[in-house]
């Protein structure tokens, strides 16, 4: 009987076992004198790039949704604005109506139908700006919710696991058999 190639690899993981030092070791590929010019190390070797944005850790330092937008002051034309008017506006559709869960606090009004189509264009890119804050927002608050999970389901798990080896150690001095559970 053949024995199982997988018997030997961990079925549960944690966060903390992929820590950043962790997941750019060398492969033992390499080590055992691969070629280090192979696709595959070189895959196992890249490391990965930070990103140059500035990271916000909780909604409120997002910028607030009242916060002024700020100005184009292009040097070059803009890739994504190089016509004078831009194709949405050339259709010109009536604004959608604001969802239920949406908040009404600073809906501006739309452009008196006098305005200049400057005046239009912007009011547009305002409440796309407006628009792009809100779901920044939504998203952060959706994984602080999910990372809140995610402790408070890890802190039950710990609590399981304590409770069953006591229990384990119960029937075991009782002298009643109990599986050997491996994990």
């Amino acid at each position: 009987m053949q024995s199982n190639p997988y018997s030997e690899i961990p079925y549960e993981f944690s966060l903390e076992s992929l820590s950043a030092p962790a997941l750019y070791q060398s492969t033992p590929y390499i080590e055992s004198g691969g070629d280090p010019s192979s696709p595959y190390a070189v895959a196992a070797n890249r490391r990965r790039r930070h990103s140059i944005g500035v990271r916000r850790t909780s909604p409120e330092a997002l910028l607030p949704l009242d916060a002024p937008t700020q100005a184009r002051r292009y040097i070059t034309p803009s890739s994504t604005s190089r016509k004078e008017i831009p194709a949405f506006f050339a259709k010109m559709r009536g604004p959608s109506p604001p969802s239920d869960e949406e908040e009404d606090e600073l809906t501006e009004e739309p452009p008196a139908s006098n305005a200049t189509d400057q005046e239009k264009i912007e009011w547009k890119r305002r409440q796309n700006t407006l628009a792009a804050r809100r779901s920044r927002k939504r998203k952060m608050q959706n994984v602080q919710r999910l990372e809140e999970a995610v402790e408070r389901l890890t802190r039950e798990k710990e609590i399981w696991r304590t409770r069953a080896m006591t229990l384990r150690q119960i029937l075991h001095s009782h002298g009643i058999i109990c599986p050997d559970f491996r994990d």
